[in-house]
């Protein structure tokens, strides 16, 4: 008998993007590269188009030519938190509305207060089966 695990993947707002062409662009940030580059691996297998970056800083970067509908954010980087980052994007016109989704070890408890403040639309704990935070970007991405 399997025993299924409750998600660690929740919506904290009801922002959505509407996709008008596919595929749906997605923008990790997280300055683990090994992680960020298995993230983008299976999202890129699910047929999302996936870039990443290894900081907040570079995620910047990034977006001066592509405009991602979805940043995967990790909250505890150096320099450029998550926070200070979704902060950020949020104030730049080509990411205002983009769906921001904190990616992080830290429990949702310890995040969500800061990260609604800060512009998370929502929460996706590491560790979960890449399919867990596909499912949740469907929610949005419509």
């Amino acid at each position: 008998m399997s025993v299924s695990l409750p998600s660690q993947c929740a919506l904290w707002t009801n922002r959505s993007v509407d996709v008008h062409r596919d595929p749906w662009r997605i923008l990790i940030v997280d300055d683990n590269a090994h992680s960020a580059e298995a993230l983008c691996a299976a999202l890129e297998s699910d047929g999302f188009d996936v870039r990443f970056a290894l900081s907040g800083v570079e995620a910047l970067h990034a977006i001066d030519s592509w405009v991602p509908h979805v940043v995967i954010l990790d909250v505890t980087m150096p320099e450029h938190d998550g926070y200070a980052t979704a902060r950020v994007l949020r104030r730049i016109a080509r990411t205002r509305d983009a769906v921001i989704i904190a990616f992080t070890a830290l429990g949702e408890d310890i995040v969500r207060a800061e990260g609604v403040h800060s512009g998370f639309d929502g929460y996706c704990q590491k560790g979960n089966p890449p399919a867990e935070l596909v499912r949740l970007i469907g929610r949005v991405l419509h």
